[in-house]
Formats: structure tokens, sequence, C-alpha cells
């Protein structure tokens, strides 16, 4: 917020219990100061006008206010809207608004405009979820603060909205707000997601999508025009267009923005086999299954055929057999949208991929045939963000729902009563005898028993990713921090591992003491996990934004599996970093999500794309 002023002649020193020291901004619905509790604590204060309320009782709004998820947004600690001067009281958030910072610096880069766009739209999936709709959803209603993006003055959107004797009036910043709301509908849900749209095109071009210049002129080209987003990067674009639709049926949720946001550049996986060990890894809502022996194998692939003779693809790839990058068979359909996270199992000697769709429920195909086994798995949550499976059980996280669990074979609800929060990611893996998820949401990092479902540990502030390895003999998992590093951490004792270090992107995969990640510029990169050190150079030949990754192993030689929006799924020599083998083509859009499954040393991946479609491929 701005450095508060002097108090004015007039202005009140003390509202409610709050003692009020300096002036923060006036708008149409009141005046914010800088408060103080009567522990000392800064807050905001929001004296309101008089002449929004009327006589009635706002408890139950107040109420649906402060219950809005605090991660990304100032959190509302108290109200008062029946008094002579009705005011509300929030988190004091000591950070610059949006529009000052752009104003100040000019667009934001790459790093932070992805954390912008993430935190923020998870911020309005969380109002949304109180039932609370925002209306004056803006460049000067962010604040970023130390710890990210915050949202602010949505509890006054409830409460105005609330009271009524402004709902039929046109409100609003005219360049921000919804062709719905200059038409003089009572905005709702999908009013905010196109505020958010023009917000994050302010953002990276430093100009709302419609212009700023005279108020007629703008409001025309909202209702009437398309926005130019020429000059917004290529991975934000989809994501920008589907927000500005003119229809608000056509936009995406807040919940789904954030998902999409995340599966663009956060899905990846891990699969490794180390001795008689088993680990389960599931990277940003995609899933590597590791079988560490034919007892405890997950696939069983159909006998190989007899050796090929060796092709070579080109003078920089490593010589491949003529089986590589092979479909396993026809691509799996029935999902009614994209396919957000896929995963590999299987039941007795069958071999089985089960995925989870953009259509809300999770589905369970033959591997080999790629036939319906049973009928849809509807899920309870606004959104699947990430799938893993162990064994006989199917781990699913979301956001509206946390993590849940069902029976991979008959699809039984199976409880499990967790503080979970939100989930971005998670992954399964073993600690000794236990097995435990580990998620990865916007304000927690935590490690819980999977059998139990207590909470062992809390590692850190929010992440977007999550993958698992050993280093000098230590269990570790590395995620993706919403401040741009890599943590690294100690999976029993719950102390960090090294320093953190800068991570180019929000997309993670580990193999053994190697962290792959997919950079801006549409590489991968690698990085030594205990230094952070760069290792060689950018892998290049995607041509589009890199949305999903995997790590395993291929005749003996660890590789990188990366797919992309460019449509295409890329296997690369994680020591030398070239290429290996041809592209895999054939998905129609974007690779959503990734899966390898081992199986005696032989991989076969599984991806899911924004088509509908889950594929199999040889390796």
């Amino acid at each position: 917020m701005p450095v508060p002023r002097p108090l004015r002649p007039g202005d009140p020193r003390q509202v409610g219990s709050y003692t009020l020291t300096g002036l923060i901004g006036e708008g149409g619905q009141g005046t914010v100061f800088h408060g103080q509790t009567e522990k000392g604590e800064p807050v905001a204060v929001k004296v309101l006008h008089a002449r929004v309320f009327g006589k009635r009782d706002f408890h139950n709004e107040v109420a649906a206010a402060r219950r809005v998820a605090q991660f990304c947004t100032a959190r509302v600690i108290d109200a008062d809207v029946t008094g002579e001067r009705p005011f509300i009281v929030s988190e004091y958030v000591d950070g610059e608004s949006l529009e000052a910072l752009v104003k100040r610096e000019g667009p934001r880069d790459a790093g932070s405009l992805d954390r912008l766009a993430v935190g923020t739209a998870a911020a309005l999936a969380a109002i949304h979820r109180a039932g609370i709709v925002h209306r004056d959803f803006k460049p000067a209603n962010i604040l970023l603060g130390a710890d990210g993006p915050r949202v602010i003055d949505f509890g006054i959107a409830q409460v105005v909205d609330a009271a009524g004797t402004e709902a039929s009036r046109v409100q609003g910043t005219p360049a921000y707000m919804s062709p719905e709301q200059l038409a003089g509908r009572r905005p709702g849900p999908a009013s905010d997601v196109f505020s958010w749209g023009v917000t994050m095109t302010f953002a990276a071009t430093g100009k709302p999508a419609f212009g700023n210049d005279s108020i007629p002129a703008v409001m025309n080209r909202i209702v009437t025009r398309e926005p130019d987003l020429s000059f917004v990067p290529s991975r934000l674009r989809g994501a920008l267009a589907a927000a500005l639709a003119k229809d608000p049926a056509d936009r995406p949720t807040a919940a789904d923005l954030l998902v999409t946001l995340v599966h663009a550049r956060d899905e990846g996986q891990h699969a490794r086999e180390r001795g008689s060990r088993r680990r389960l890894i599931l990277i940003g809502g995609s899933l590597g299954l590791i079988a560490a022996s034919l007892a405890t194998a997950l696939v069983v692939l159909p006998p190989e055929p007899a050796a090929e003779p060796v092709v070579t693809v080109s003078p920089m790839s490593r010589p491949v057999d003529a089986a590589f990058g092979r479909p396993m068979g026809a691509p799996f359909t029935g999902h009614g949208g994209e396919v957000l996270s896929v995963a590999a199992g299987s039941l007795g000697a069958r071999p089985v991929v089960v995925s989870a769709g953009r259509d809300g429920t999770v589905r369970v195909s033959d591997a080999a045939t790629g036939a319906a086994i049973g009928r849809p798995r509807p899920v309870n949550a606004l959104s699947i963000s990430s799938l893993a499976v162990d064994g006989d059980v199917v781990v699913c996280g979301g956001y509206g729902a946390g993590v849940w669990l069902s029976d991979l074979r008959s699809g039984r609800k199976i409880g499990f009563a967790a503080e979970t929060g939100d989930v971005l990611a998670l992954g399964v893996t073993r600690l000794g005898e236990r097995r435990a998820v580990v998620t990865a949401g916007p304000g927690a990092v935590r490690v819980t028993d999977l059998s139990t479902g207590r909470t062992l540990l809390k590692l850190g502030g929010g992440a977007t990713a999550v993958a698992f390895t050993i280093l000098e003999g230590r269990d570790v998992a590395v995620t993706a921090a919403l401040d741009g590093t890599a943590e690294v951490w100690d999976l029993h004792s719950g102390d960090p591992v090294g320093a953190p270090f800068p991570l180019p992107g929000e997309l993670l995969a580990v193999w053994s003491d190697v962290v792959v990640t997919a950079a801006p510029d549409n590489t991968v990169r690698a990085f030594d996990a205990a230094s952070g050190r760069p290792l060689g150079d950018p892998y290049r030949g995607h041509t589009d934004r890199v949305s999903a990754l995997a790590t395993t192993e291929l005749d003996g030689r660890p590789v990188v599996v990366s797919g992309s929006w460019d449509g295409t799924i890329r296997v690369w020599d994680l020591t030398t970093g070239t290429p290996v083998g041809p592209p895999l083509t054939g998905h129609r859009g974007w690779v959503t999500s990734i899966a390898v499954a081992m199986v005696e040393g032989a991989p076969v991946v599984v991806s899911g794309g924004r088509d509908g479609t889950v594929r199999t491929w040889r390796l």
C-alpha cells in the first residue's frame, strides 16, 4: 500500500477499537486509513460512505468475506457496517500497487508476470469460492507484497453488492470493466475473469487490453472490438484471449484459469529405479511411475519384438531402434475437454491408464487398447490439478477439495481427513514404512501420511511443483517455490538442504542430483540440485512453451522427456543435452501432461493433450 500520509483536519482518529495513524487513499466507496489494533499491529481501515447502506444487517456478507482463503488476498479482519460510521478492517500489505509499479518501471518481466498471473488467478478463485464477486478487479487493487501479489477490496465488493443501493448503477473502472458491466447487468464471477484478463494485459504490456484514452472510446472497444494481444508473451496469450471473450459463458472460471496457467508451465514428472526402492512421483499434475522389481511392477508390457536395426536420426541425436516413438495403440478418447493429468497403474496383470479431465471426471482405460474400464468417476472439485496411483489407490488433487482418494478397481471413495488445502501439484513417496503424499499449494507444501491423514511436515511457503530424489543418502523433495526459486527439503526432518537457487521456470523434474526445468524461451535447462549451478547449454528444439516434463532411463542413460504447446514430445540425453530420436507427434494442440511407466528398464510414455486424447508411446 502507499506510504500513509498524515491525517487531515476532520479525519477520524479512532474507529471502533482501531487507532487511525495515517491516510492511505480515497475512492468512490470510502476512505482508507492506516491504523493499529489495540496490540499495535498495523491494519488497513476503510471507512465507508454511509450513503451506500440502508438499515439491513450485513453480517452474512462480511462473514463470507472473512472466509476467503488468505493466500494471495489481504485478509478481512473485522467489520462494523451497522453504525453511523461503517468500516471494514483488512490486513495491511506493505507493498506497492501493480498500477504504480508498472507506471514506474514498465511491464513485468517473464518470471514476475507468470507468478502474478498464477497468484491473482488463485486469489480470484478463492474469492469466488466464498460466493463473492469482486466487481472492481484492476491493477490498483493488486498489491505486491514481499510474499507475492495480494488482491484487496473484495470484502468491500461483497458488502456493497449486498447493500443493493448501487447495484443498478455501473460501478468499476471503465478500462477494466466487462461488456456486461457496461451494459448495466449485474456482474458475476465471469466479469471478474474479464477484468483479470485486462489487468494481466496491462502488466504484460503497460496498457489495458482495450486502451486507456477517452472513456467512450475504451467502452466501445470493450463491447465491439477484439483485444490486441500481439505484445503479450505467447505463453499467456491463450489464457488471456479466453478470459476476454465477449460472452460471459465463453470465459473460463478463475479456477480453470489457475489450472490452465499451472499446466501451461508447471506440469512435469519424474521416473527412476534405484535398487529395490520404488517411488511414485507426480510433478505439477503429471506422474512418473517406477517399478523397482517384477513383484512391484505397475505396468506389464507385451513382449518386445525381436531386435531391429539401429537408425540414426540426425548427427546431433543418439541412435535409437526402429520401435522408438511408435504408438502402442489408438489414442484414448472419452474426456469432454483437455486432459489435465495422466498416471499409469495396473489391475492385476492388466496395464491401465488413469486420466483426469477438465470435464470433472477421472477415467480408467486399458493401456493396450484404450477401451474404457468402468464408468467415468465424477470429482467434487472446482478443478483437478494432479493425479497419482499408489497400488490400488488413486490419489487426486485439485482446487476446491484438496486431496481425495478412491479405489482404482471400483472407483469407491476412500475417506481421507487431512488438512491439505488447495492443491496445485502432488506426489506420492515412501518414507520408511510410511506412504506419504506431498502437496504443493498456494500457501504451503505439506507432507501427509497417506494412511492416517496426519500432517507430518510443513515445508516453506507456496509452491507449484514437487519432485523427489536422494541427495547424499537423504530422502529429499525439490519444490518450485512461488518466489521463483528451487528449494530442497529433507523429507524426514523438514530441514532445508542447501540454499534456494533461482529457477528460470516453474516446471520441475528431477533425476538423481539434477533438477530440470522449462525456461520461458521454450528451452529445457538443467541445474545441479546441491549447488544450483547450471549444467551445460539449454536444450533447444521446441518452438513454443514447454508444458510437461519427465525424467527416465533409456538404454542405461538418463533422459528428459518434454511436452510442449507446439504439440510435440521430445526426448533429450540428460548428459549431453542432445535430442534422442525424432519428435513424437500426433496431439492436436498442446501437450498437457506426461507419465512414464518403467518395467525392467523399458519406458513407455503416456501423454495427455488439450485435444482431449491420451496417447501412449514406446521409447
